[in-house]
């Protein structure tokens, strides 16, 4: 059996914080993705992964950072799980390409996520040990 998700067919979570060009780049996630919702505010990467896993409606979300513009092409694409030989429970990020530097590397990109895998993670600040 194939599994497959659509983008499209995720709930999409703007992630912003304190960033300066935060409220210019929600009306471009809002004008490419309508159904986007935002979480903001949220002191800690940890909590703030859970509170956009709260806001989701959908099992996967899709995160994106507040310092993100989206390539549209991004809402075509299809994860087929069985074509990474992996289930529907795993996770999948996507590289950003830094503006500035031209570099490209997955801290800050957009990502997939599962609400219970966010709901169950501990991110650095919530870690149990150092």
């Amino acid at each position: 059996m194939t599994i497959e998700v659509a983008i499209a067919d995720l709930d999409c979570i703007y992630l912003s914080y304190d960033e300066p060009q935060k409220e210019r780049f929600w009306l471009n996630i809002k004008n490419s993705i309508p159904w986007a919702v935002t979480v903001d505010g949220i002191k800690g990467s940890d909590a703030a992964h859970k509170a956009c896993a709260d806001a989701s409606e959908t099992e996967h979300f899709v995160t994106v950072d507040a310092d993100n513009i989206i390539d549209p092409a991004f809402l075509d694409l299809v994860i087929d799980f069985d074509e990474f030989d992996t289930n529907d429970k795993s996770q999948f990020s996507w590289a950003g390409k830094n503006v500035i530097n031209g570099l490209i590397y997955g801290n800050g990109g957009l990502k997939a996520w599962t609400r219970e895998h966010v709901w169950n993670m501990r991110t650095h600040e919530a870690a149990e040990d150092n």
